[in-house]
């Protein structure tokens, strides 16, 4: 008969090593040296990850960072985590700020406040009220950005795209600044049912396109359906 992984609790400043554990609970100042795998790790305070981990469940209250990849089921992050590797949960959800050197795939990603990835995101379902600044490609099948901040990736696809800004966002600081507008940047954006507001695209291609006020695109392709609001500015739309 196996025995059952050991359950750990750290409670104020302390090391752990790498290895296979159930249920981490850390409070206080933890830092996990190694590889480790395990049932569940809960932390409240500052947690520091030397290497990978593998978490059924991963919840942080507080702040964060890790040397290497993370992955498992359910992510949780109520505060800052910096990852030097790949975020690869099934479903993360992000109160504050998520930054990754690598990529962040999985299932569902809700995000209120900001992700910040070197690399790609792709997900099936991806939700974000803030800032999403994506070095490589945003992929998913449904995507909601509510921008609060400047937002841009080098590429979007997915299936149905909605891009909106929230009101009031950043009204100042956009005053001060073009750099700290509420917009999304992409060179490219393409999905089947497409809406935008405050977006600068050099080509926008969909079945369905609505190009809403305060966007400026230089050429959209359209299958079925395209409308563009007055206040936008768009080059060539053409029915393909």
């Amino acid at each position: 008969m196996e025995q059952a992984a050991k359950d750990l609790k750290i409670n104020g400043i302390g090391k752990v090593s790498g290895g296979t554990y159930g249920k981490i609970t850390t409070d206080g100042i933890a830092t996990v040296n190694g590889e480790v795998l395990c049932s569940s790790l809960t932390a409240n305070g500052t947690l520091k990850l030397k290497d990978s981990i593998q978490a059924g469940q991963f919840r942080l209250n507080g702040n964060g960072s890790t040397a290497a990849t993370i992955g498992g089921g359910k992510f949780r992050v109520d505060g800052m985590f910096k990852v030097d590797g790949n975020v690869q949960f099934e479903e993360i959800n992000i109160n504050g700020m998520l930054k990754a050197e690598g990529s962040a795939v999985g299932e569902r990603a809700d995000i209120d406040g900001g992700l910040n990835l070197g690399g790609s995101a792709e997900y099936e379902y991806l939700k974000v009220h803030g800032q999403i600044q994506v070095d490589g490609m945003i992929n998913a099948g449904e995507m909601e950005i509510l921008m609060a901040g400047p937002c841009r990736a080098k590429e979007i696809g997915g299936g149905r795209i909605q891009v909106r800004k929230k009101t009031g966002s950043r009204f100042f600081l956009a005053l001060l600044s073009p750099s700290l507008a509420t917009r999304l940047t992409a060179e490219v954006i393409e999905g089947d049912e497409i809406v935008l507001e405050d977006t600068t695209a050099k080509v926008v291609r969909g079945n369905s396109v609505r190009i809403g006020s305060g966007c400026e695109i230089g050429r959209v392709e359209y299958k079925h359906h395209y409308e563009a609001d007055p206040k936008a500015s768009v080059g060539i739309a053409e029915q393909v």
